[in-house]
């Protein structure tokens, strides 16, 4: 993951990758617009920030924000985009969110972050630390995509789990699995969520995904 996010930081297509940083303000207004909510204060966590395209946004509404990212390229940029007294810039494994102490998040952002996890493991070790680093009473915003239900989308995930790592040797950034992500069935969500000793609290959706055979899913959720 580190080796697939540096290299698009280096890339000239890096809004490609990450997103238009010009919209990132509206998307994380309406992100929590639709689960019902307008959280300020306090601290918030936010997973995967790339090159800070949502950190300013972030540090305006909370009195300090944890910016995390599995590349060190990512956060030089965000570094370099957005400085603040109030933002904490950290460098995570990829496999943990393991320089996030437990318990610290009152928030936790995560948009379009857990659609690029390589592997379905992956992406419930991340429902489990943000599990671990909400404050009792805290609340995490996550968008993900999942699977549609029925044989021809899971048939469809398994050979795209075959086809993804051959397709990886090209070397662009698209190609990589790191980029090309996982998709959850609703139950292995729901059973991912429970595990991490998380509560579903609001719950949104979107038919339309760049995903085939998904839909995108919001959630604001909190410690069980």
């Amino acid at each position: 993951m580190r080796t697939t996010w540096d290299a698009a930081a280096r890339s000239e297509r890096r809004d490609e990758y990450v997103g238009d940083p010009a919209t990132a303000g509206e998307e994380l207004d309406s992100l929590f617009g639709r689960l019902g909510d307008d959280p300020r204060d306090g601290v918030c966590v936010e997973v995967g920030c790339g090159p800070g395209r949502m950190t300013r946004a972030l540090a305006e509404r909370f009195d300090r924000v944890i910016a995390v990212d599995v590349s060190p390229g990512m956060l030089d940029l965000a570094r370099r985009n957005m400085s603040a007294a109030n933002i904490d810039y950290r460098l995570v494994s990829g496999e943990r969110l393991d320089t996030v102490e437990g318990s610290v998040a009152d928030v936790l952002v995560c948009y379009l972050v857990l659609q690029h996890l390589p592997s379905r493991d992956h992406v419930l070790a991340y429902l489990h630390e943000f599990g671990r680093v909400l404050a009792l009473g805290g609340r995490a915003y996550v968008q993900v995509p999942v699977l549609a239900a029925g044989v021809r989308p899971q048939l469809w995930r398994s050979l795209r789990a075959l086809a993804v790592p051959a397709a990886r040797l090209g070397g662009r950034v698209e190609r990589q699995p790191a980029y090309r992500g996982f998709r959850l069935t609703e139950p292995e969500l729901a059973r991912g969520l429970a595990a991490a000793g998380l509560s579903v609290t609001a719950r949104d959706e979107s038919p339309e995904s760049p995903y085939r055979y998904a839909r995108e899913v919001f959630l604001r959720l909190e410690r069980t």
